[in-house]
């Protein structure tokens, strides 16, 4: 009896052992709803329609909010703009400028 006892407890011992070393502990982030913010007011369409770079949204929110970025995105048939106050995510249209070569 002492020793399936011994067993048992030495089993337990490495199993929990096993699971501190190997779990895998998420990262803590910042969840999108924390970083994106609508630019707010009647001006989306006049931030997202023109197909420029940078962008509008992105130059506006990066003045007028303060934060390090700014996206569109579209609901059904309207453009909204959300400022991103986590990550500068600018990245160059590199489609557009290929296509001219």
């Amino acid at each position: 009896m002492a020793m399936a006892t011994k067993l048992v407890s030495s089993f337990a011992v490495f199993f929990i052992l096993f699971l501190v070393i190997f779990a895998e502990v998420p990262e803590i982030e910042a969840q999108d709803t924390e970083c994106l913010v609508e630019y707010g007011g009647d001006v989306d369409f006049a931030l997202c329609a023109p197909l420029i770079y940078p962008p509008f949204c992105y130059t506006r929110c990066r003045e007028d909010k303060g934060s390090k970025g700014g996206t569109c995105v579209s609901e059904g048939n309207r453009g909204k703009c959300l400022c991103d106050f986590c990550h500068d995510n600018l990245k160059p249209p590199f489609d557009q400028i290929l296509s001219g070569i």
